[in-house]
Formats: structure tokens, C-alpha cells, sequence
């Protein structure tokens, strides 16, 4: 357990800043350009599991961590789908082996 916070340390880090958020297509609309994602790439948290553990579709590849930042000031409804997100990242690594993190500031 020691070394995780070495190898969140080592991680590329993908930093999205949710204060102007007010919905999911806000959040799309900074994540996706972010993770050089293609122009056709879906909009939904199946889409992100297969564009993030196979390493083949986003022009960032793996590992990297996502930070999230100013979480509590986007709305609830919203708040509930980063969360979604936030529990979709932390499975990867054990479902799909995909070498991903996400830190949230403040925890959602």
C-alpha cells in the first residue's frame, strides 16, 4: 500500500476544473478534449470504459490519473454523475487492468 501514492505521483495527471460545470455536456465538453479523444467518441460512461482501458482510442495513453477540482460547486444532479465516474475510474484497474486514478478536491 505504500507505493501508491509514489505511483500516483509518477502519473500523467489529467486536471479538469468543475467550477463552471452545470452539466454533463459541460463535463464532456472539458473531458473529452483532454483525453484527445476523436471527434466520434460517445458521450456516456460506457463509451469512456472502452476508450480508457483499451489505450487505443484517446491520443493519452495510459497510466495518468484524473484530478477533478471544485466538485462542490457544480450542481447535485451533476455531483451524482462525476461520482458515477469517480466509482467507473476506480474499478478499472481491477476490471479491465487499466493503469487509471482519479483524486477529487473535495471528495465527491
Amino acid at each position: 500500500m505504500g507505493s501508491a501514492p509514489k505511483r500516483l505521483a509518477t502519473m500523467k495527471e489529467i486536471r479538469l476544473d468543475a467550477s463552471k460545470w452545470q452539466t454533463r455536456d459541460d463535463f464532456y465538453d472539458a473531458l473529452l478534449p483532454a483525453l484527445g479523444a476523436p471527434a466520434w467518441h460517445g458521450r456516456n460512461l460506457d463509451a469512456l470504459t472502452d476508450s480508457i482501458s483499451s489505450d487505443e482510442i484517446n491520443e493519452v495513453r495510459l497510466p495518468f490519473r484524473f484530478l477533478l477540482v471544485a466538485t462542490d460547486t457544480a450542481p447535485l444532479e451533476l455531483r451524482s454523475y462525476l461520482k458515477e465516474f469517480a466509482d467507473l475510474v476506480a474499478d478499472l484497474p481491477m476490471l479491465r487492468g487499466a493503469d487509471v486514478a482519479l483524486i477529487c478536491e473535495p471528495p465527491l
